[in-house]
């Protein structure tokens, strides 16, 4: 018979050309007849180019066939192909299946489970002890071989939902079981017996419940009798534990590993107690203890469906029995209620982000099961009949019970089989673990045509009808939704979701907004191993989602989380940690949210995580202290140690733990710029101030003391210079700070246990040790790098220079650059009257009451231009807020040129601070209101990128992103919102720029023009 390529066009074939090729060779294989019984069954299907083909792929296996099997097959398998792409390669690979098959006669009927186990064991019997590769063979080819049986009768007999979940339990019972026989005799061989004997398999989920999928993971736990020792084989001996573990481990490498022949099952071990953190295995007596103390709500509803799948079942029966009152309830108690509705809210929340998945989705399988479950659990300790692990054998009691009328059960029960017939017809299609519905149009008409809907329209319409009544039901159930007790993150929900293969879970939190999923799944699973957490067995509590909401609800949700994960690993007992956060939605804000902002503050609660004290406890919300204030609470600090090295060594601690509570009511918007600055520096100031004493203590004791003439002790005074003077320091400022000593440096003094020196050597010596005292490295970290080449000849000069050599430098030598720091010139820490002398005596005169060169304004742009040029970097990819054109560099250089000219005149003008100079000049009408304004505003803006930017690196950083995922994080920590944050703060910066760079010209540059 002759097919032409237009005929097999019209009746639905993709590709006629190759179908008809491969039809000749059909006929020429088996005669026409066979050839054109093909070709009528794959018209047919939707998809009659892979029948035609899946025959052509096996068509040596079916040579040679007696015409009534070859008949037999031709009957069956068309269905089964249309069904399930992975059956023709598996016949493919062995096509001896095809001759088993067509010989079967336990096709059309159920094989009993005993059937399966006798067949298992005898199977693999033989396998050596030490041949684990020849045992995953048989195994495996036993389980394809069954699975293949289990296909016809699915895609072709049609044979009950429940008969073919009981035969993919009984299958995977009889793998399990075979597998334990194997491992007991391998591990025994090397250790020997238990002195205590006693190991089983406990079956939990669908595998507990006797109703498998066809592509279903199995969940198991391992329990073992009691501790003890082995007697001792070829490798020794071992404590029980060791012995059953490796026991477990041997079983779950035998079902788990994929080779050349595929593999039997995915084992999930995440029910067993404390999930991923807990042991591989446990004995009776810890189970029993750990269910006794920490047993919770989906606990008892996992245990539901316990039962032995191998091993010693009376074990597991003495575990069951002892928890039964565990389990079952006698008394409907409130918790019991609650922790049922917090299961509820879950799993109608995820369900909102599993739309197409016929398990998790809304009105999905899920909820059927949970329906009868929840029943169970509030009503099986009252009447012991319900106790039952089959899903629809526990509807059907709870029907005769009176706690579901008969029209419903009947419903539930048709839209459970329907929905587990699609969910075995989605994993059979390729062996691949989902129960998301298909989204191309072909995949669709395949799955509703293999079902026998005559198109998808049908098949969604059936599917609809059966999930609005699921979800009818299962919304009416415990009177709440997950609206009343959860944010609304269905995302997250499915993030959290075990049951969601990973490629799912990472999906949903790219979505979510973690950049980088792969990582941020990593961590969730990282914290699903710390004991007692809610996000054990992936998060099936309200609390692991409200948690996850937070964390992905600030501006860096990578950065929270991985934070998150590591402060939690750090913690020797994180479960009270994680009772108060999840206790104190306040305190979990407020941490995550700076988890989320500053990788620098965050690596200093790291370091310390019992701050999460004073951070519960409010320690940390006072926004503003007073400079007094900070200096007493060191000064208290350091008094408790008599020893100088750990008075030292205290500051550190205290300067983190105050830049932590600044930075956490920066972050909260309790602080402004000003304000956060002022802070900082009160900070350093009261350090500054008490390493001064401490370096000055050592000199003391080793020299004596500098005194004048009249006995009197001469002052060191250590001015506080650039963003320290202006009470201005940001987060990781260096202090710019310059030393200075009255008296003569040549006078030698009083005398100490090292003898005496001169005036200047001592003050020297006290210098370098107060510089080292600030900047070596301690445990806690270093307390500042100092910038010292603001002092008279930079870096050249000497470190600390007496009161007239000040002077002389600046009256004769000091460049313009020089004059016009000095203007934020305070004294940071030292003899203070020394310092009022100074000021009046020096710097007034020297600063502002001098006449200014006629060239001042052009050469303090020079200066700037030539910062920006050289210092800036600024392109395409960064722009600088501090160096760049419009940064806080023009604010400061407009108001310090302004400073200079009219300080003379105006002493109100004279302020070390950048804004309060600015204020002086616009109340002395120096700089017109709206100039003012724009310098105001943007050193403002720019001054709280720079903190923003210091903020999330443990380091300064200069330069500000202008494009991509850096853009956008820097934009939400400064507040914007909206769908293009990065191009809308972008453009703000921008424009600020532009305004300040606008006005530096006009004032610098003006006095040039006219």
């Amino acid at each position: 018979m002759t097919w032409t390529e237009e005929t097999l066009s019209a009746e639905g074939f993709e590709n006629p050309k190759r179908a008809a090729k491969e039809l000749s060779a059909l006929v020429s294989a088996f005669g026409a007849p066979v050839a054109e019984r093909l070709h009528e069954a794959a018209k047919r299907t939707s998809v009659p180019d892979e029948i035609i083909a899946a025959f052509d792929r096996i068509q040596e296996g079916l040579q040679g066939l007696p015409e009534p099997a070859l008949s037999r097959l031709l009957d069956w398998l068309p269905a089964v192909f249309h069904a399930s792409t992975f059956a023709p390669r598996l016949l493919a690979a062995r096509p001896g299946l095809l001759r088993w098959l067509a010989g079967s006669r336990t096709l059309t009927r159920a094989k009993p489970r005993e059937h399966y186990r006798r067949e298992a064991l005898g199977a693999t019997r033989r396998i050596a002890p030490t041949d684990a590769a020849g045992l995953r063979r048989r195994l495996r080819r036993y389980k394809y071989r069954e699975l293949l049986r289990l296909m016809v009768r699915d895609a072709t007999l049609r044979a009950p939902m429940a008969e073919l979940g009981r035969e993919q339990t009984a299958l995977a019972d009889a793998l399990i079981g075979a597998a334990l026989a194997w491992a007991e005799r391998s591990v025994q061989a090397k250790y020997g017996t238990p002195d205590t004997p006693g190991f089983c398999i406990l079956g939990m989920g669908k595998l507990g419940g006797e109703d498998l999928n066809f592509s279903s993971d199995v969940d198991l736990v391992y329990l073992y009798r009691a501790d003890g020792h082995t007697t001792g084989g070829s490798a020794g001996a071992l404590p029980n534990v060791q012995y059953y573990t490796r026991l477990g481990e041997a079983v779950t490498q035998a079902l788990t590993q994929v080779t050349e022949e595929g593999f039997c099952y995915r084992v999930d071990l995440n029910l067993r107690p404390q999930g991923r953190a807990g042991a591989m295995v446990l004995s009776l007596s810890a189970s029993l203890a750990y269910y006794e103390s920490f047993g919770r709500m989906w606990e008892r509803a996992a245990l539901l469906k316990a039962r032995a799948v191998a091993g010693d079942a009376g074990l597991a029966e003495e575990l069951l029995s002892e928890l039964g009152p565990f389990i079952w309830r006698r008394s409907l108690d409130l918790s019991a209620v609650d922790g049922l509705r917090d299961l509820k809210a879950q799993i109608d929340l995820r369900g909102k982000a599993s739309a197409d998945d016929v398990k998790l989705g809304p009105g999905g399988i899920r909820e059927v099961e949970f329906f009868v479950n929840a029943l169970q659990l509030l009503q099986g300790g009252k009447d012991p009949t319900l106790r039952e692990a089959r899903t629809m054998r526990a509807l059907r009691k709870l029907e005769r019970a009176g706690f579901v009328s008969g029209p419903d059960a009947d419903a539930l029960e048709e839209a459970y089989v329907f929905l587990r017939r699609v969910e075995n017809r989605l994993q059979m299609l390729e062996e691949r673990q989902t129960q998301a519905l298909p989204t191309g149009e072909r995949e669709r008409r395949r799955l509703a045509t293999s079902l026998g809907y005559p198109d998808w329209d049908a098949f969604r319409a059936e599917l609809e009808r059966h999930r609005r009544f699921v979800l009818e039901a299962f919304n009416t159930l415990l009177g709440q939704t997950a609206r009343d007790e959860l944010p609304d993150e269905p995302l997250l929900a499915l993030a959290l979701d075990p049951d969601v293969p990973p490629e799912g879970r990472q999906e949903a939190l790219s979505k979510r907004g973690f950049e980088n999923p792969e990582r941020a799944l990593a961590e969730l699973e990282r914290l699903s191993r710390v004991p007692q957490s809610p996000f054990i067995h992936g998060g099936l509590g309200v609390k692991a989602v409200r948690l996850l909401s937070e964390l992905a609800q600030t501006p860096d949700p990578d950065q929270a989380l991985l934070h998150f994960s590591d402060f939690l690993a750090r913690l020797h007992q994180p479960e009270g940690y994680l009772a108060l956060l999840t206790s104190m939605p306040r305190a979990s804000r407020r941490l995550f949210n700076l988890f989320g902002q500053s990788d620098y503050l965050s690596r200093i609660f790291l370091r310390h995580p019992e701050l999460l004290d004073a951070l519960v406890q409010a320690q940390l919300d006072e926004a503003m202290k007073s400079p007094e204030r900070t200096r007493q609470e060191l000064a208290a600090r350091m008094g408790r140690h008599t020893d100088a090295e750990d008075k030292h060594a205290s500051m550190p601690r205290f300067k983190n733990e105050e830049v932590l509570r600044i930075g956490l009511n920066d972050i909260g918007g309790d602080l402004t710029v000003p304000e956060v600055a002022r802070q900082l520096t009160a900070v350093a100031d009261a350090i500054l101030d008490e390493c001064l004493f401490l370096a000055l203590e050592e000199q003391r004791e080793r020299y004596g003391l500098p005194l004048d003439a009249s006995g009197q002790r001469e002052g060191l005074v250590v001015i506080a210079m650039g963003k320290l003077g202006g009470y201005e320091l940001g987060y990781h400022s260096d202090l710019d700070i310059i030393f200075v000593y009255s008296g003569n440096g040549q006078a030698e003094t009083s005398g100490g246990s090292r003898g005496v020196i001169t005036h200047h050597e001592y003050f020297a010596k006290t210098v370098q040790r107060l510089m080292t005292l600030l900047q070596v490295q301690l445990r806690e970290g270093h307390l500042y790098k100092i910038d010292a080449r603001l002092r008279p000849s930079g870096n050249q000069g000497a470190l600390v220079v007496s009161q007239d050599a000040f002077r002389e430098h600046h009256q004769k030598r000091a460049q313009l650059w020089e004059r016009q720091a000095l203007i934020k010139a305070r004294p940071a820490a030292g003899d203070a009257t020394r310092f009022r002398a100074l000021q009046d005596e020096v710097l007034t005169p020297l600063v502002y009451e001098r006449p200014l060169p006629p060239d001042a304004a052009a050469e303090i742009d020079r200066l700037r231009m030539r910062m920006e040029r050289e210092l800036a970097h600024e392109n395409a990819q960064q722009l600088n807020p501090k160096l760049g054109q419009g940064g806080l560099v023009d604010v400061e250089f407009t108001v310090q040129y302004l400073q200079l000219v009219h300080g003379r005149d105006f002493p109100r003008v004279r302020s070390t601070n950048t804004l309060a100079a600015l204020e002086g000049l616009q109340a002395e009408g120096r700089i017109a209101p709206e100039d003012a304004e724009v310098l105001r505003q943007g050193y403002l803006f720019l001054r709280r990128v720079e903190n923003r930017l210091r903020l999330v690196h443990a380091s300064s950083l200069a330069h500000m992103p202008t494009s991509g995922r850096p853009l956008a994080q820097l934009a939400r920590r400064m507040g914007e919102i909206g769908p293009t944050p990065g191009e809308t703060f972008l453009a703000r910066y921008r424009a600020c720029a532009a305004g300040v760079r606008d006005v530096y010209a006009r004032v610098l540059r003006a006095p040039r023009r006219a």
